[in-house]
């Protein structure tokens, strides 16, 4: 017997978040449990923010169901954002040069435009006013905003705290 394809977009869904959150968990911190946590919850909010207008204003994209607000899309935002920001500020090369830098970003550009195209293929994801040529320039300005916080504003508010 096999699994209707509607089932196929769920079973990825699925299998993604436990990996994503497996290798999250599991993999050796390099960073404080502070700044982690706080970069989770800044980039759930710069997420909600531009997911709301992309996909009710826009009408750029959105999960699922066109024009409906749903608990489904909170598995993707809850389930599989955290953990891959987890991955990106983690394992960021901070020590080394500005090519493997701008590499690494390319990569997990890379990474997530793929992995864009197959929930779209799934129909968990979809594109009316957007393209993934648009997300591939797109991801690497977000991840590096998401390293600005860390490194910079995280860091500038504990200076500020303890002074």
């Amino acid at each position: 017997m096999s699994l209707e394809f509607k089932y196929w977009k769920w079973i990825f869904l699925i299998i993604s978040i436990l990996i994503f959150n497996i290798v999250a968990l599991k993999m050796k911190k390099r960073l404080p449990n502070t700044v982690i946590y706080s970069t989770i919850f800044f980039a759930l909010c710069i997420q909600q923010y531009f997911d709301s207008y992309a996909t009710y204003f826009f009408k750029a994209w959105g999960f699922f169901s066109l024009d409906t607000a749903d608990f489904r899309s909170l598995l993707v935002k809850w389930g599989i954002y955290p953990a891959a920001i987890v991955l990106i500020i983690n394992w960021y090369p901070y020590k080394s040069s500005m090519l493997m830098k701008f590499c690494y970003l390319m990569g997990w550009s890379v990474f997530s435009t793929a992995f864009e195209w197959v929930t779209l293929k799934l129909g968990i994801l979809w594109h009316i006013h957007w393209n993934l040529f648009y997300s591939f320039i797109i991801y690497p300005i977000i991840y590096y905003l998401f390293l600005i916080h860390h490194v910079k504003f995280y860091h500038w508010l504990i200076r500020k705290e303890r002074s």
